[in-house]
């Protein structure tokens, strides 16, 4: 799956529109037109859609639907970027969508039940894990997959 299908079955999952993804990508300091969102939202965008843009539309998803966080002195707005390696962006999209929909470990492992995704409580732990821990795993397209439905069966 690439960065643009992420995009499209996030918004799919969540019901956005284009003016929400121009709304959501100006919350992380990046602007863009309609046009160009509809065409994100369509798959026929020009421009390569990098793991970066994708992160900064997950960032923008947390302010979108728990606020602005106030800043510490010293802490610049943008966050800096969890994708270390192309391979843990389906873990990204996990925890940052865990945290723009307030839920907790209890919540998603109901949520995979729903769509028939077999998951542990401990094999999910592993996936929230940081890259450099022993008993971190990468998160499968499936997982990710499974894990949208249930964010839109649950809408």
């Amino acid at each position: 799956m690439n960065n643009t299908e992420r995009l499209m079955r996030i918004s799919n999952a969540l019901d956005f529109k284009a003016a929400d993804l121009v709304k959501i990508f100006k919350l992380d300091q990046i602007e863009m037109s309609e046009d160009e969102a509809e065409l994100l939202l369509q798959g026929k965008n020009e421009k390569h859609f990098e793991y970066e843009d994708l992160e900064s539309f997950l960032n923008g998803l947390i302010v979108f639907f728990r606020g602005e966080k106030p800043l510490k002195d010293g802490q610049e707005k943008r966050q800096p970027t969890l994708v270390e390696d192309v391979k843990s962006i389906n873990n990204v999209i996990l925890k940052k969508m865990k945290i723009a929909l307030s839920l907790n470990s209890e919540d998603m492992l109901q949520m995979f039940k729903s769509v028939q995704v077999e998951i542990s409580k401990d094999k999910l732990t592993t996936l929230f894990r940081k890259e450099s821990h022993k008993s971190y795993r990468y998160c499968s397209d499936v997982i990710v997959i499974g894990f949208l439905k249930a964010v839109s069966k649950r809408r």
